[in-house]
């Protein structure tokens, strides 16, 4: 890994553990392998600012993980519809997980950077619930879903019982993630694959 990509990657983690605020150039600095307060990290970036762009940018750019899941309809097509459920379920909890430092810095600093935030809107989320909603309906011969809700639904779902895990270190209601995930899956095989209304 190169100095930039590691102050990139110490940056975000530092962003993530402890907030954007609260970090400093020179902790920054000293994560990456480079003399604390030497004003080394400006030789990759003009300030601050623009490392949590640089920062930002990349980790919208590394979504392909759960985007592959999505579109393997090949893989899928050998899974029962509860298989296929609970791979999504997991899929999902398993991309936030990687994106935990984001995930954080979404949560607690960027409304400070409205044109970051705006990149996350329509880099991240959106393409997240698009990506999921088509998928959702591909597994229905079903009419009568409103697909885009239904997968704001379930991301919802996804992205709340991770966020309190997190908050928490575990979910408040002493709920595990296998038992999340089957009542997700219960729930999802209600609203996709149940006939019409």
């Amino acid at each position: 890994m190169d100095s930039r990509a590691r102050i990139v990657a110490e940056a975000m983690r530092l962003f993530g553990e402890q907030g954007y605020t609260k970090t400093t150039i020179a902790e920054i600095e000293r994560a990456a392998g480079l003399s604390p307060g030497s004003g080394a990290l400006y030789r990759h970036f003009r300030s601050k600012e623009e490392l949590l762009a640089e920062g930002v940018r990349s980790k919208i750019a590394e979504n392909a993980g759960l985007l592959a899941t999505l579109s393997d309809t090949a893989g899928a097509a050998a899974l029962t519809p509860r298989q296929r459920l609970a791979l999504l379920a997991r899929a999902g909890l398993r991309r936030l997980g990687q994106e935990r430092d984001l995930n954080r810095i979404v949560v607690r600093d960027l409304a400070a950077f409205p044109a970051l935030l705006q990149d996350v809107r329509e880099g991240e989320m959106h393409r997240i619930h698009s990506a999921v909603a088509q998928w959702l309906r591909t597994q229905s011969d079903a009419q009568d879903r409103d697909w885009d809700a239904l997968a704001v639904a379930l991301v919802g779902s996804l992205s709340h019982f991770w966020l309190l895990q997190d908050v928490f270190g575990t979910h408040p209601s002493g709920l595990d993630e296998d038992r999340f995930v089957d009542a997700f899956v219960d729930l999802a095989e209600q609203l996709v694959y149940r006939s019409g209304s």
